[in-house]
């Protein structure tokens, strides 16, 4: 009997509909090697298991030892390869992000589009590693993500750990006292979005518009205003009517259903991350 070929070591992840800029790439037990290649896409990138050598540059090459709970950045058109160190196999995910998607999130609506520079292409640091791995978990998940929530995720992540600078128009300006009545009423309109439309799914992208914003400018104007991200404000919106249908008796998958989560474990992870119990739990009397 012939022995049963193994499993491709390669794997790839998409949402077109939910994330058409979003692609994820999971490698498990991986022997392949590359020659130097470039892509179009922003690459974001975490070693799971292995080592491997990170070959990149342009002009003079720099090499880059890669170990397991490493993170690797690289811009469209970094000539580049990773392999493993001598063909031992190798785990890792390695997320592209449309690259003119990823400038218009971080350029003013209208504004000129331009390659932003990373703060470095390989990263030692597990808090940046923790960070990418759970954009990874929700993209792999068996549920469809949230799209909210996941290029919330993604762009705080970009913003915060892969980012050499901010082009000016990226950095949110304070809202404190002297705020526009502009930026106020549009704050104040995608606040009353999310309130009237909390149960269905939101794009950030369309939020942003409704005040002329970039998808990062609005992320950090909301917070600032308001304390939470606009995806954050939209679970607690649904967390706060949970409690009430609870305490009306419907059924757990009713409600989740309702409120527009996508299971009911979905519903009952995020109820426990603010209420510290679980919705069975709170809807129990003695």
């Amino acid at each position: 009997m012939r022995p049963m070929p193994l499993a491709h070591p390669h794997r790839f992840v998409r949402h077109q509909t939910l994330l058409p800029h979003l692609e994820l790439r999971l490698a498990n037990g991986s022997r392949d090697c590359y020659q130097t290649h470039t892509h179009e896409e922003y690459a974001f990138g975490t070693v799971d298991a292995g080592e491997a050598l990170f070959r990149h540059g342009r002009g003079e090459e720099t090499l880059s030892p890669l170990r397991a709970g490493m993170t690797v950045m690289m811009e469209p058109g970094l000539a580049h390869s990773c392999n493993p160190s001598e063909a031992q196999a190798w785990s890792y995910r390695m997320l592209y992000v449309d690259a003119s998607w990823l400038h218009r999130s971080f350029l003013p609506l209208g504004g000129e589009t331009g390659a932003l520079p990373l703060s470095q292409h390989a990263s030692d640091s597990r808090e940046v590693y923790a960070a990418l791995s759970l954009i990874c978990e929700a993209l792999a998940a068996p549920c469809p993500p949230d799209p909210l929530e996941l290029n919330e995720q993604l762009l705080n992540f970009v913003a915060d750990h892969a980012l050499q600078a901010r082009a000016p128009e990226a950095s949110p300006t304070p809202l404190a006292a002297g705020a526009s009545a502009s930026d106020d009423a549009a704050l104040q309109a995608v606040r009353q979005r999310i309130e009237t439309q909390m149960s269905q799914a939101l794009s950030l992208e369309e939020l942003a518009q409704l005040g002329g914003w970039s998808e990062f400018q609005l992320l950090r104007r909301f917070k600032h205003a308001f304390g939470l991200t606009p995806h954050a404000y939209q679970i607690d919106l649904r967390l706060n009517r949970a409690k009430r249908l609870l305490k009306q008796g419907l059924p757990l998958s009713e409600v989740a259903l309702e409120l527009g989560f996508s299971d009911q474990s979905h519903f009952q992870r995020h109820f426990k991350k603010r209420h510290a119990t679980t919705p069975g739990n709170y809807q129990s009397r003695d």
